[in-house]
């Protein structure tokens, strides 16, 4: 999960750029993808984030049958649109760049801060006229921390609001952050650098992380992993959350037909959140949109999930308030005002 050497981190690998984002967190905000993720979760909306390199995708509905992509291909990687002899293909990406109609599109540019930091700059007047700023997502964020930590460090220098959505597997010794907030020297052979998943840590004003199974054997079944070491984050950061050492610690749950909207798994959440003193929890509505995604990249179709209903939704409801859980729709949380400010 670490990254390697600092020196050699000079960018991230980010799939997506989007603005004007009114559903993560406070404010008008911009959303920076990093593409790699530890997890495999079944309902996944966005696997172009799963491989922590870059990809082809192939939107087959857009392809004229030009052959634009297989004229230009430099290693003759490309037998027909759409099919790629991968052991050729050394990832030039000079088939996207060249294809008129967009049907072969690319996952994944390394940027680095400044290129970054450049297209959000025109942004900064949106998010200080709302009490919005950046946030990371992805994937993963904390899969790059160094660079992550140097992105964010410049944004806060620029006095913008940061917001890191986390799935929450990373590796993190509690006591790489004293209570202050502030990084301490101690080391362990857990991970190759705490230090800097903790200073990206403290550089941030919100976490917004993501729950989704509560026992470890259904987290695994369902994510490829279990979660014990996302219960241990969780933890930590609610302790220095409360502590005033750390951000403020937003859950944020999908909400899966079956999977996660189970008693179950709600009255185990519930239970935990209440205990770690977080009793508000967004619940983001399950869709089918990354099953086209899946297509693009030549992926198995994901499990047939059933529609989420409103009477789904308001059974969710009623285990989580009953246990004392505040709920809110993406967009419409109640955000302390010194979150935004």
């Amino acid at each position: 999960m670490a990254s390697g050497n600092p020196k050699q981190e000079a960018a991230g690998l980010v799939f997506s750029i989007q603005h004007f984002c009114l559903q993560d967190g406070p404010g008008i905000r911009s959303l920076v993808f990093f593409k790699g993720c530890p997890l495999r979760c079944v309902w996944c909306q966005n696997p172009e984030s799963w491989k922590p390199i870059p990809e082809l995708g192939f939107k087959k509905h857009l392809c004229t049958n030009c052959r634009t992509c297989i004229s230009v291909c430099p290693e003759g990687a490309i037998v027909s649109p759409g099919q790629i002899r991968s052991e050729k293909c050394r990832q030039c990406f000079a088939c996207t760049d060249a294809c008129p109609s967009g049907a072969l599109i690319r996952f994944g540019k390394p940027l680095s801060v400044k290129e970054i930091r450049e297209e959000l700059m025109p942004e900064y007047p949106f998010y200080q006229n709302s009490g919005g700023g950046v946030t990371f997502s992805g994937g993963e964020p904390t899969l790059y921390p160094e660079f992550a930590a140097h992105l964010a460090g410049s944004l806060k220098r620029d006095g913008i609001h940061l917001a890191i959505e986390t799935c929450g597997l990373f590796h993190a010794d509690p006591d790489t952050l004293s209570a202050s907030g502030t990084i301490t020297k101690k080391d362990t052979a857990q991970t190759a650098h705490p230090e800097t998943a903790g200073r990206l840590l403290t550089l941030a004003d919100l976490v917004l992380f993501d729950i989704k199974l509560f026992h470890p054997e259904a987290h695994r079944q369902f994510c490829g992993t279990d979660n014990r070491m996302i219960l241990d984050n969780l933890a930590m950061l609610a302790r220095r959350y409360h502590q005033k050492g750390g951000p403020l610690i937003w859950p944020r749950m999908p909400v899966i037909p079956g999977i996660t909207d189970t008693p179950e798994n709600l009255e185990g959440w519930g239970s935990l959140l209440a205990e770690l003193r977080l009793n508000r929890l967004t619940l983001v509505p399950f869709h089918h949109l990354g099953e086209a995604k899946r297509e693009w990249l030549q992926l198995e179709p994901g499990p047939c999930i059933h529609t989420l209903t409103g009477e789904s939704m308001e059974k969710t409801l009623r285990v989580l308030t009953k246990i004392g859980i505040s709920c809110f729709a993406p967009g419409e949380e109640d955000w302390p005002e010194y979150i935004s400010s």
